[in-house]
């Protein structure tokens, strides 16, 4: 008896079947409706069960991950079709390994017949060599066709055209040519003002903030941060330079994106209009220069003792360390440690204030909060774990003392339950009443189950609660003298610390630090 076939057609579309004529000339004879419509004909004339059609449209031959195949893949897992049919082995994809795996592997495993209809080859066949020699070509021609696609891009680059599908902000594509920008005009007074602003020495954040408080779009749509307000300040298309080729993919399997060296970088010069002179450029060139030795958060110490463990008391950023140089009277080189408000830092005032502090100033005011907590430690040691666990001796007590009765009473009903059944087949219960006392022996038990279960949870938690407790207390208590924090202390002992911004009180400047230790929280 002839097997019954339930096909599942495969169709695949993408940048791949365009003609070697030209990338932007179409084949049609590739397209989804030409693969669709050859397919259907072939299963009719074999007799088969046309299933379903499988379609991936814009998807490259090298991605296996694509999603009507995967489709396709589950419903031969869930035996919906036993046949898989494409027009030709490149349809399928184009990586010689890959390929290899599903025809020799992957579509037996499934019990699917495998057949590729313009090259004569189907799995149901012993010999397999053609199968093989067909999907080494495919491969190659996806390494061939990737290669030519790097040198038409390369050749496009170094002729200066613009090739990226978003523009640099305070440009646009032009509507003569969309490979060359032209300013925009929105957005492109905007960068001149950025750069006017710091060639008047306005920090980065600065910029950003008054930007915010002007409600701009920024060059991503939401906030300006100080990273953006950077990167702007920072790049050479805004003199009409392009920079280009500084970015690939490890291989044509491997979409990674990887970082190129400068010698295979692609930099044209006068690419387009500028919006900024050359003199505006090398004064604002010298300032990040000249900024960033002395105030640079890239050159920060390798003692950032609090790194991580900052947070902002009011909108929860973390704190970001940077270093100040400065010299002293005797013309000593220091610099100083100091955190600010993450968000500050990107954004300025317009979301939160900086919330500064300095780095010894925080590991003094630490020092003494680990010392009084260690100090109360030695006083009354069982009042402080007490306190942090949430509980008292009274009550542990009084939980084992319930769980204990519980324990009993459950006991006893199941023996009430043994009892009803001797009851009932020695004649002294009848069927009825047997059924009534089982019915209410079985929901007082259920009751009392969930209230042991409840007991018990109650219970783990409390003696969980003064563990914690008890751990956080061993450590804290070696430190009754400590005079000097180090990270080691910090790591041990702290989760974060939250920072509250300086305010004047009584004409004294107060800043609210609160210590969140780890495992058991904020200890008063």
């Amino acid at each position: 008896m002839q097997q019954l076939y339930r096909v599942g057609a495969y169709c695949r579309l993408s940048m791949d079947d365009f003609t070697a004529k030209g990338i932007n000339e179409f084949n049609a004879s590739v397209s989804i409706e030409n693969q669709k419509e050859l397919l259907s004909k072939y299963i009719a004339m074999n007799g088969w069960l046309e299933s379903k059609f499988y379609c991936d449209d814009g998807w490259s031959g090298g991605n296996f991950q694509r999603p009507a195949f995967q489709q396709m893949l589950a419903d031969a897992q869930a035996g919906v079709i036993n046949l898989i049919l494409v027009k030709d082995l490149s349809r399928l994809g184009r990586d010689y390994v890959e390929v290899g795996r599903y025809t020799d592997e992957i579509f037996p495993s499934l019990g699917c017949r495998f057949i590729s209809v313009l090259d004569s080859l189907d799995s149901a066949n012993e010999d397999s060599s053609m199968l093989h020699f067909r999907s080494l070509m495919n491969d190659y021609h996806l390494k061939d066709l990737s290669n030519k696609m790097k040198s038409v891009l390369k050749a496009r680059k170094r002729s200066g055209q613009y090739i990226s599908s978003t523009t640099p902000y305070g440009y646009r594509k032009s509507d003569d040519d969309s490979h060359r920008l032209v300013p925009d005009e929105q957005t492109a007074p905007i960068v001149q003002r950025i750069f006017t602003l710091r060639q008047s020495g306005m920090a980065y954040a600065k910029i950003a903030a008054l930007l915010n408080n002007e409600h701009i779009p920024s060059a991503k749509g939401g906030l300006w941060k100080y990273a953006i307000v950077r990167k702007i300040l920072n790049n050479e298309v805004y003199i009409g330079n392009l920079l280009m080729n500084y970015t690939g993919s490890r291989t044509y399997k491997d979409k990674t994106k990887i970082h190129k060296p400068p010698e295979e970088w692609i930099r044209v010069d006068d690419a387009h209009e500028p919006l900024i002179s050359p003199e505006v450029w090398q004064n604002v060139q010298e300032i990040n220069k000249h900024l960033s030795i002395c105030y640079s958060p890239k050159k920060m110490p390798a003692k950032n003792l609090f790194s991580g463990k900052l947070i902002c008391a009011d909108c929860g950023a973390k704190m970001v360390s940077n270093s100040k140089l400065h010299y002293t009277k005797a013309g000593d080189e220091r610099r100083t440690v100091f955190y600010s408000c993450g968000t500050f830092t990107a954004s300025g005032h317009s979301v939160c204030s900086r919330h500064t502090i300095d780095e010894n100033r925080l590991k003094f005011l630490v020092a003494n909060e680990i010392r009084r907590q260690a100090e109360k430690l030695q006083i009354d040691r069982e009042a402080v774990i007490a306190e942090i666990a949430n509980y008292d001796k009274e009550r542990l007590e009084g939980l084992r003392q319930e769980i204990e009765h519980t324990s009993r009473h459950l006991q006893e009903l199941t023996e009430r339950s043994a009892k009803l059944y001797e009851d009932k087949v020695s004649g002294a219960l009848d069927r009825k009443a047997f059924v009534l006392l089982m019915r209410q022996n079985e929901q007082e038990r259920s009751r009392n189950l969930e209230r042991l279960q409840n007991l018990k949870a109650d219970l783990a938690a409390l003696e969980q609660s003064a563990a914690v407790a008890k751990q956080w207390a061993a450590g804290v208590s070696k430190y009754l003298n400590l005079q000097d924090i180090d990270r080691a202390v910090i790591d041990e002992l702290i989760d974060y610390i939250k920072i509250g911004e300086r305010t004047k009180i009584d004409g004294k400047l107060v800043q609210d630090i609160k210590v969140i230790y780890r495992f058991v929280g904020s200890v008063d």
